[in-house]
């Protein structure tokens, strides 16, 4: 039916999202949310490249880019 059919276009966005949500909450398996942890901000940036621009490889070098970058200054 064709609900069906438009409820499963979002299948592949939440099982991403399931699976990429808690590596970058909670890296450690430890319960807590920590804005230390720099892969908070680097998914937060990605994701607001990826709603603007819609661009799958932009996102990647954006996310990839601050993490690398947070994590080699120390934050």
């Amino acid at each position: 039916p064709p609900l069906f059919r438009r409820a499963l276009a979002y299948v592949p966005a939440s099982v991403l999202a399931a699976l990429v949500l808690p590596a970058v909450v909670f890296p450690d398996r430890h319960a807590g949310f920590d804005w230390t942890n720099p892969q908070i901000p680097a998914a937060v940036l990605a994701a607001l490249v990826a709603w603007r621009t819609r661009s799958t490889m932009l996102t990647l070098v954006v996310g990839m880019g601050v993490l690398w970058a947070l994590k080699h200054w120390g934050l």
